[in-house]
């Protein structure tokens, strides 16, 4: 696919890049905050770090260039809070994936969002001054990502200039992914999000279900959106829109600028396609998937350690190592099911999750 390998992946967790890149012919090595059992196998690598923090990568890396020679890279989440991390990447690295002017640009609220309001483009209403009462408003990071930090407005907490205030639209949560050359730009399908509730954490990601019944009018309608912001905001590779929908209208939150947790539900590798549209400059024309598949994490619901043996499902993915310590709301694993509709999935999803609770027992 290309002429060069290893690559470097590197995210908060690493898995799903790592497991897309060997599929698609490449060597990953992989900088990430887990080094779950499954990134080790797929990877040449495995590097763990406390953090994205600068001075964390920096150290990763001088302990890769011992043994690998790397000229290329990939970043997933967990840059939103670390800017400089990702610059020196840029700076050091041909990275595959947006500038960091284009990634940062994501997190510049004001920026951002006046520039929907300019491209006609619906949103919740935005504060960045604590409104006059706290019902109906939603306290959210500036950098976030994941749904953490995000809550229900209250008055009597004290908020920095870290955070702005949005409207709550309680509707559905849904996420679209597309993948683009700066130029074209592919649909490549809808997602009905999960959410759950974690300490003062009121709507964290949890997963995600692909191909849910969406409305051929909201279809239309975030089809011109994601055209419009690719070229307001030079966006390429693969990307996602979070929105909500509520009463028949669509609501955009925000746009992850680099590959996001619904590309492994899709059987064609998405990975080439991002490749390409920074290699080649180009869209590949790959064909979409129609196959409805739900991810979920599994979080820890109290402290606990993960016990030796135990024989892991197949359909379980991002597994700790034995002997692991898991903080309570932290991630455990995640697993992953397929079927003919969105209820059959949502059930398979309930009664892996069953299982893996059974063998953490």
């Amino acid at each position: 696919m290309c002429d060069f390998n290893p690559i470097l992946i590197i995210a908060n967790s690493g898995r799903m890049l790592a497991q897309l890149a060997e599929q698609a012919g490449l060597n990953p090595v992989v900088i990430d905050c887990f080094c779950d059992l499954d990134t080790q196998q797929v990877a040449l690598v495995a590097i763990k770090v406390e953090s994205l923090a600068l001075e964390h990568v920096v150290a990763a890396l001088s302990i890769l260039q011992k043994t690998q020679t790397v000229t290329h890279v990939m970043y997933g989440s967990g840059f939103e809070t670390h800017a400089q991390s990702l610059n020196y990447l840029h700076q050091h690295y041909k990275v595959l994936g947006n500038s960091v002017a284009v990634f940062t640009a994501m997190q510049e609220k004001a920026h951002f969002f006046a520039t929907l309001k300019s491209l006609h483009i619906a949103y919740p209403r935005v504060s960045f001054q604590a409104p006059q009462t706290e019902a109906g408003w939603l306290i959210k990071p500036m950098r976030g990502e994941g749904g953490m930090a995000i809550r229900k407005y209250n008055r009597a907490q004290l908020v920095s200039d870290a955070y702005y205030w949005q409207e709550r639209i309680d509707g559905m949560a849904m996420s679209v992914l597309f993948v683009t050359d700066g130029n074209q730009c592919v649909i490549q399908g809808f997602h009905k999000l999960q959410q759950v509730a974690i300490a003062d954490n009121d709507y964290v990601f949890q997963g995600l279900i692909s191909q849910p019944d969406v409305d051929d009018a909201i279809v239309q309608t975030v089809t011109l959106w994601i055209e419009k912001l690719v070229r307001a905001f030079a966006l390429k590779g693969i990307n996602s829109l979070d929105f909500m929908v509520e009463k028949g209208r669509c609501y955009a939150l925000e746009v992850n600028a680099r590959p996001s947790a619904s590309m492994q539900l899709y059987k064609n590798n998405l990975l080439t396609e991002h490749i390409k549209c920074f290699v080649a400059g180009k869209l590949a024309g790959g064909v979409k998937s129609a196959s409805c598949r739900g991810y979920k994490i599994i979080f820890a619901t109290s402290e606990c350690v993960i016990k030796t043996p135990i024989t892991w499902p197949e359909w379980a993915l991002d597994i700790p190592e034995p002997g692991s310590l898991i903080h309570t709301g932290l991630p455990i694993c995640s697993i992953i099911a397929a079927g003919e509709n969105e209820q059959y999935v949502e059930e398979a999803l309930l009664f892996k999750q069953q299982i893996i609770q059974q063998l953490l027992r």
